[in-house]
């Protein structure tokens, strides 16, 4: 659910984006009463996600500048694809691939311009690596994880970031190295830095392995707003691979296969998350739940 603290977030994010679209002082101004006059009536139950959502639709209305981060993910996702090399000698090094690489598609979930407020670190890409690949995991579910792997033949991965995609890039040809269906998904429409297929394109993930787009551009992947291929796919994967907090704050209730890689950006998820602040983690859902033929598309209630 929403929390008091992530009202300042969202304002803050909310002034990023306006500075991204160069928006002058009075439609700054604009936005921010709007965005303001919203939160008197803000569903306190609805996701973070949800009501961050709101903000930006807000300034997209305002501003008409559909991918204010167009030219930060092209910049990210080149500057990871010239470290791509470095990420393999890594993986190749590792004593056990999946593990590494699975810590090597975590390591890129550190870039996130929706959480930041400076971008700056966020493209010493050796640095991230330098980071997790040497920090103990808060929560390592990963012997579970290699125990369902065994016996899992579809896998949905749903990507993150641009840049980060090339470190998934990592995890998920790994994936394939071991005889494993993956589909990975981008989003439908430019939402802060989130991939899209342009992303995927870029980066070359659909030379290896299946795309599809989730059906909306929203911040994480809520059933609801979900295409019916996506729901198809969703129910009938062995494994479900999530990345990042949106993906975890719109589906740590869901009953399914899941297991969320990500770092805790903000004290909120840390909390859900049961670690500190700026932990890591490869977590399996407390509502973890095996394959079942008994899934539903309708209504999506069944799934909760």
């Amino acid at each position: 659910k929403t929390y008091f603290d992530c009202i300042p977030c969202i304002i803050t994010q909310t002034i990023n984006i306006l500075n991204l679209c160069k928006a002058n002082f009075n439609l700054k101004k604009k936005v921010i009463s709007e965005l303001l006059d919203k939160f008197k009536y803000m569903d306190f139950d609805l996701k973070p996600s949800e009501n961050t959502d709101l903000a930006y639709e807000l300034v997209l209305k305002n501003t008409h500048v559909p991918d204010p981060f167009k030219e930060i993910k092209q910049k990210h996702n080149m500057l990871a694809l010239d470290f791509y090399p470095d990420l393999i000698k890594i993986l190749n090094s590792g004593k056990d691939r999946v593990y590494t690489a699975a810590k090597i598609a975590i390591a890129g979930n550190v870039i996130d311009l929706g959480t930041s407020h400076s971008h700056k670190d966020q493209l010493d890409f050796s640095k991230i690596l330098d980071n997790i690949i040497r920090v103990s995991l808060s929560k390592d579910d990963f012997k579970d994880f290699k125990e369902e792997l065994r016996q899992a033949k579809n896998i949905f991965y749903l990507l993150d970031n641009s840049g980060e995609i090339v470190f998934d890039k990592v995890f998920i040809s790994e994936l394939i190295n071991l005889g494993k269906k993956v589909i990975a998904v981008v989003k439908s429409g430019p939402i802060i830095n989130d991939v899209t297929m342009n992303d995927a394109i870029e980066t070359g993930l659909v030379k290896i392995t299946k795309v599809i787009e989730s059906g909306h551009n929203k911040i994480g992947n809520s059933l609801k707003y979900a295409s019916l291929d996506f729901l198809d796919m969703f129910n009938k994967s062995d494994l479900i691979i999530c990345k990042g907090q949106g993906n975890f704050e719109t589906l740590s209730e869901i009953k399914a296969p899941i297991y969320f890689l990500l770092k805790a950006k903000c004290a909120s998820i840390a909390t859900e998350l049961g670690v500190n602040y700026l932990d890591v983690v490869f977590m399996k859902s407390k509502n973890f739940r095996e394959k079942s033929d008994t899934y539903s598309l309708k209504p999506l209630q069944s799934l909760i």
